[in-house]
């Protein structure tokens, strides 16, 4: 299993969502935008600027390393869009509220799950960590939650509507067939349920909980269905698909004990550090071009990537224009619907 740092996973998510101050008392200053009832200041707009800075001159592995020259074109051109993405963040977060959604069991699970990860003794000293890099513990949470509630107000009304087919999937791999030439691998499903920071008797009932798992495998149930009612992995509502892996990618132990397995075989429970885990090998690849039934995953995420992003920006576009935003002079939003959209959009309308 790859996991980031936990100092990597607290920046991350730093770096791709911000969460906005909503109807608080403030410091009387310079209002940047406003979208419906809600305000964005200049404070916040500058804040997320300086990220985007700092990010892009991190050196690696947490970022680019650029300088000079290089810094200042690419600072320009993942700047101009702040101010959209601010106005869209506020858009959709005022559409969770409408749906009633809302975030504080997630919040709760993942801060334990960022506890057990990365090995934290206690939730204080998980906060300890989090302060001690310079951020505020109240906008980390309000952060975690907005990634959610964004997440899912675009699962509910945009990520659901993308249909990839098997014909879609099929002539995309026909079309680009050479870029699927890998070296011996595997494709590797897994169930995973953890043990870290738990107790003697937890440890047995998550021990129990594997034997019972596996036990549904064996009796004939299907792997995928197992891993989402079993797994505690991320991948546990893909069927605990991890997708494929050249040789030597994944981790040692889990490689070898793959390698003993033949096509659609499971290894018994197997006893790790962090947790008890069952795998199951969908193939093997000995090199060469993927056959379509390895490479189908892999093309849904292209294809997926490829067709979400303008159904996004589709479905941020209409809640723009039954929304009231304006935008102060000095300021550009690169996500204002143009002249032509609008005109077509009232027409549609009539």
């Amino acid at each position: 299993m790859n996991y980031r740092t936990g100092l990597a996973m607290l920046a991350a998510i730093i770096l791709l969502y911000s969460g906005i101050s909503l109807a608080q008392t403030k410091t009387v200053e310079e209002i940047v935008a406003l979208v419906n009832s809600d305000i964005i200041l200049k404070s916040e707009l500058d804040r997320e600027l300086a990220r985007v800075r700092d990010g892009l001159a991190k050196p690696a592995p947490q970022g680019p390393g650029l300088s000079g020259v290089q810094l200042e074109q690419a600072y320009a051109e993942q700047s101009k869009n702040k101010l959209r993405d601010l106005i869209d963040q506020a858009l959709l977060l005022q559409k969770a509220k409408e749906m009633d959604m809302t975030a504080d069991l997630e919040l709760i699970k993942t801060l334990e799950r960022m506890r057990q990860e990365y090995k934290f003794e206690s939730l204080e000293a998980l906060y300890k960590a989090i302060t001690d890099q310079g951020n505020d513990l109240d906008e980390f949470k309000q952060e975690i939650k907005t990634r959610y509630l964004t997440g899912q107000v675009l699962g509910r009304e945009v990520y659901g509507k993308v249909i990839i087919t098997v014909e879609d999937m099929r002539k995309y791999y026909d079309e680009h067939k050479k870029d699927f030439d890998r070296p011996e691998g595997m494709r590797i499903r897994m169930i995973a349920v953890y043990t870290e920071n738990r107790g003697p008797e937890e440890i047995a009932n998550q021990k129990k909980k594997a034997e019972e798992a596996l036990a549904a495998v064996k009796k004939g149930d299907d792997f995928a269905e197992v891993a989402q009612k079993f797994s505690e992995a991320e991948t546990a509502q893909e069927g605990g698909d991890l997708g494929f892996f050249e040789r030597g990618q994944l981790a040692k132990n889990l490689e070898d004990e793959a390698l003993k397995l033949e096509k659609g075989q499971t290894t018994d429970v197997l006893t790790l550090p962090y947790g008890f885990v069952v795998l199951k090998l969908d193939d093997k690849h000995s090199g060469g071009v993927l056959p379509f039934e390895l490479a189908q995953k892999e093309i849904q995420d292209i294809l997926f990537r490829q067709r979400v992003d303008p159904k996004i920006r589709e479905y941020l576009t209409k809640l723009r224009e039954d929304g009231f935003i304006k935008v102060y002079p000095g300021y550009a939003d690169s996500g204002e619907p143009s002249k032509s959209t609008k005109v077509t959009n009232a027409e549609t309308q009539k």
